[in-house]
């Protein structure tokens, strides 16, 4: 079975979603009454944040090995491996 994927408009728009997630419940955490609720928005949002740094950095990563190994895969390069090329 092949692994699914997510259409690459909706692939790249992920952090920014995240961040906007993020900021409306911290900023909901800033405005809310409810100690509880509060909380929750604080923890949803931190959370979303983080979800939202760690996707950006780890495909800025991902591209600069990308193009620093072209046409080969990112864990094995064929100069480490033995081949010769």
């Amino acid at each position: 079975m092949a692994p699914m994927r997510l259409a690459r408009p909706v692939y790249e728009s992920l952090p920014y979603v995240y961040m906007a997630i993020g900021g409306l419940a911290i900023f909901l955490f800033y405005i809310g009454e409810n100690r509880v609720g509060r909380e929750i928005a604080f923890v949803i949002g931190v959370t979303a944040e983080i979800a939202a740094l760690t996707l950006y950095l780890r495909r800025q990563d991902y591209r600069a090995l990308s193009r620093e190994y072209p046409g080969q895969t990112s864990e094995f390069p064929s100069s480490l491996n033995g081949s010769s090329g």
